[in-house]
């Protein structure tokens, strides 16, 4: 009986989950809808940090240069972040051809930098536009995705313009994880808090895509600002608004994609390096999310085989349906994304295996190992 009264809890919680998942997808702004054209076509600065992407950089280039610049001029500078494959290579090629592009030479990482941080910093420095697009090569943007972003930045006097392209998943990890960065967003973040607030606690950011004016950058304090963060996303997001700027998170699904990492492998170290940083490194916020997360999602299939089993069937129906509700908040999520629906059926297993990274990350630093990412070990 004990066991049937908490489903019927988690049934409760579940259905409050899926009314705000609903409610906060909704409230999800699509660049450039009922905007007006870009005044004085500003200068946009489009700065890609590139380490070892020979697979990217040409693809990421030729869909910028594409772009539809009828509204704003186009600057690309790559940071060619001591790459040991033709990523400079193939930069200088371009650069050939479109003076638009623009190739700057990295080097010996300083003391007290993370990669990404510094090669930001660096680009950031060479850059004369009065916007800037931090763009990872892995991005693949549409032709109207710089000034439907750039308008609705405008429009809402933002600061700060983010939001998670469409993910592109092929293996199985991929198909599981991955996701979920969009699905904990929607879960937990109050959308439209994020804009009207200045608090802090009220932000996200995707660090693949980020469009900052350049007076908010600067009164963030720039990357020297977060140089020694490993979520520098997240950090900067938070900075710009400490600045007293507003952000805009919005659905990139239709203006951009990506496909973030290429195996299994990649997607364990590549959240093994930065869940448990991104959660501040505290334990008591990992343990609540742990409790919830399990008793949400991994404890109604436990409880529908016991049920089941023993014949309780009232605590089979509370069980079922708990997975039905679990499986309809990941579908509406997935779809906001503009991914498959159908994937939200595979809701328990996705979270097993966020969970099992989740203790990957944490015991990475417990253990003073860290995680490699590129090359280069982080704590």
């Amino acid at each position: 009986m004990t066991l049937t009264w908490i489903l019927t809890v988690v049934c409760a919680l579940l259905i409050a989950q899926l009314i705000f998942v609903l409610l906060n997808a909704k409230a999800l702004p699509v660049p450039g809808r009922r905007t007006k054209p870009i005044e004085g076509r500003p200068l946009v600065s489009v700065l890609i940090p590139a380490r070892d992407e020979e697979r990217n950089i040409e693809d990421c280039l030729r869909r910028v240069l594409a772009s539809d610049d009828s509204e704003f001029r186009l600057e690309v500078i790559v940071y060619d972040d001591d790459s040991s494959d033709d990523t400079g290579g193939i930069v200088r090629r371009i650069a050939m051809e479109d003076s638009r592009v623009g190739l700057m030479q990295g080097g010996e990482l300083p003391s007290g930098w993370k990669g990404k941080c510094y090669a930001c910093h660096n680009l950031a420095e060479r850059a004369s536009g009065s916007w800037y697009l931090m763009l990872d090569a892995d991005v693949r943007l549409e032709p109207k995705a710089i000034r439907d972003t750039l308008r609705s930045g405008q429009k809402k006097k933002a600061g700060l313009v983010t939001g998670f392209p469409k993910q592109v998943t092929v293996t199985p990890l991929e198909k599981l994880v991955v996701p979920m960065m969009e699905f904990v967003i929607l879960c937990h973040l109050p959308i439209a808090m994020v804009s009207r607030s200045r608090s802090g606690l009220f932000a996200a950011a995707h660090g693949a895509y980020m469009l900052i004016k350049k007076s908010a950058y600067e009164s963030a304090g720039g990357y020297e600002a977060v140089k020694n963060e490993m979520v520098d996303d997240m950090a900067m997001a938070r900075a710009v608004k400490k600045a007293g700027y507003k952000m805009l998170l919005a659905d990139m699904s239709k203006h951009a994609h990506m496909r973030m990492y290429h195996s299994g492998r990649e997607v364990w170290n590549g959240f093994s390096k930065n869940l448990f940083s991104g959660l501040g490194k505290n334990y008591l916020l990992l343990s609540g999310l742990l409790i919830w997360y399990i008793g949400l999602y991994l404890l109604p299939p436990v409880a529908l085989l016991i049920g089941l089993f023993s014949g309780n069937m009232h605590l089979a129906a509370f069980s079922g349906g708990a997975m039905l509700l679990g499986m309809a908040i990941k579908a509406v999520c997935d779809a906001r994304g503009g991914l498959t629906a159908w994937h939200g059926v595979w809701i328990a297993a996705t979270i097993a295996c966020t969970l099992a990274i989740a203790l990957s990350s944490v015991f990475g630093g417990l253990s003073g190992q860290g995680h490699e990412w590129k090359g280069r070990r982080y704590g």
